[in-house]
């Protein structure tokens, strides 16, 4: 028997490694560590219990394989599962700046919503310093919408300052900005859509960049794959169906993800990466935007997992606060408010000037 727990312990170990280090491995070359990256919090989940079971039975030498893995394991899983037990407390001496991020889901104006939208409810309660939203609208301003025309009088007082952009990226604020020119920040043929501003923040200019990276478009028939495994014909095509639109999507992404780099490497200054990357934390294309430089706010000052899109039964964080420069995170929380299939983000940063 202790063989048998032996070797599972060394499977299990080797997948969990795997799924922890797979998004360093550029898709374009093999989208297999992709997927198992996407999977780690199972793949975590399923090592512990394997771990509790072999305490259980007194498989020592079992257990210190796998405590092993995942001590080596670490630097990837205090991404998704953070156990940041003493909190910042914040400097009543220096500058707040609170801020957040949104997938409005276009405010869900389709099907003829009459009532006034809990999404930008949401967003005018908060009172941040600056929003970044993602699909707000694609063919015209949300501004003329039915269910957020009762709410324009205050949101033009809050956020004096505002811009959308053509497909869905925009920003609210508090304080004056400017537009970044980059033909980086331009839509190419690649469908991505990512804008940059200079914000006159207190404590000094700041750079905010929304990012919306391709969505990698799962159906409610794609999502049966997880509901149902009842009709072996079908499961197969979904299968496949899913495959394919996970391997076309962490190959877009990582090259999506490369012109974020070179934006960010040509950036000084503090800087705001804030928006909906459709990846999850550890992946390809989450590890090439933040580079060297850049942390993310949740992992840094959470506790435990959190998701941030539910949709589809499909339950992952792909909305992501990221940060660099004098700036350091009080908190950030993940709020189940609002209408959309993405949970909002809102992290308050002190800054040193």
């Amino acid at each position: 028997m202790k063989y048998i727990f032996r070797l599972l312990a060394i499977i299990a170990s080797f997948a969990l490694l795997f799924a922890a280090y797979g998004g360093r491995v550029d898709p374009n070359v093999w989208t297999l560590p992709s997927l198992a990256t996407l999977a780690l919090p199972v793949v975590a989940v399923v090592v512990l219990a394997l771990l509790a079971l072999l305490v259980l039975f007194r498989q020592w030498r079992s257990a210190a394989v796998l405590v092993g893995a995942l001590l080596l394991s670490w630097p990837t899983l205090r991404l998704i599962t953070p156990f940041n037990l003493v909190k910042h407390e914040a400097d009543s001496q220096k500058t707040q700046l609170k801020v957040m991020t949104m997938n409005v889901t276009e405010f869900n104006w389709a099907g003829g919503n009459k009532k006034p939208s809990k999404n930008m409810r949401y967003i005018l309660d908060q009172d941040a310093d600056i929003v970044v939203i993602q699909e707000g609208l694609v063919y015209f301003s949300y501004e003329k919408l039915k269910t957020v025309k009762p709410m324009l009088e205050e949101l033009y007082k809050k956020y004096p300052y505002r811009k959308k952009h053509f497909f869905d990226v925009g920003i609210l604020s508090k304080y004056p900005f400017t537009e970044v020119e980059s033909p980086i920040l331009e839509q190419d043929s690649l469908n991505y859509f990512i804008k940059a501003w200079d914000v006159e923040a207190p404590g000094g200019d700041l750079r905010v960049v929304s990012m919306h990276l391709s969505s990698l478009r799962f159906t409610r028939n794609d999502s049966r794959v997880i509901e149902s495994m009842k009709t072996p014909s079908g499961r197969k095509k979904r299968i496949k169906s899913v495959a394919r639109k996970l391997d076309n999507g962490f190959i877009t992404h990582a090259h999506q993800a490369a012109a974020m780099r070179k934006l960010l490497d040509d950036t000084s200054g503090d800087v705001l990466v804030m928006g909906d990357m459709n990846d999850t934390p550890g992946s390809f294309a989450y590890r090439t935007v933040c580079g060297e430089d850049l942390r993310d706010a949740w992992a840094d000052t959470g506790f435990g997992p959190i998701y941030t899109f539910h949709a589809h039964h499909l339950y992952v964080k792909i909305d992501h606060i990221l940060y660099r420069g004098a700036l350091t995170p009080i908190y950030c929380r993940r709020d189940k408010k609002g209408e959309s299939d993405h949970y909002p983000l809102v992290a308050v940063f002190e800054r040193d000037e």
